[in-house]
């Protein structure tokens, strides 16, 4: 496994902690949409949609729009991958 070190300036390291609090925003929605749904309603939207719902909402906001769109669908496809694989913990 390669491991690499990063040293970003602190501009960098700025755009950085942007871009996880953008993902993280999305992810936090992707998350209410599904704890919402109920039996007998229709499921909850899928990566799809949920990208179309981020196109709309990014053409809305300036500070959305001004991050990142693959780090913010990232937290919405993170979300579905989390669903269909549940986490394993390996030990050593």
């Amino acid at each position: 496994m390669a491991r690499f070190r990063m040293y970003p300036t602190s501009e960098q390291a700025q755009q950085m902690l942007l871009h996880c609090a953008h993902a993280r925003y999305v992810w936090n929605l992707a998350v209410e949409q599904h704890a919402c749904w109920m039996p007998g309603r229709r499921s909850a939207p899928g990566f799809a949609e949920q990208c179309h719902q981020l196109t709309e909402a990014r053409r809305d906001n300036a500070w959305l729009r001004d991050g990142n769109a693959d780090v913010q669908a990232a937290g919405t496809q993170g979300l579905r991958a989390g669903q269909e694989r549940p986490l394993r913990l390996r030990v050593r």
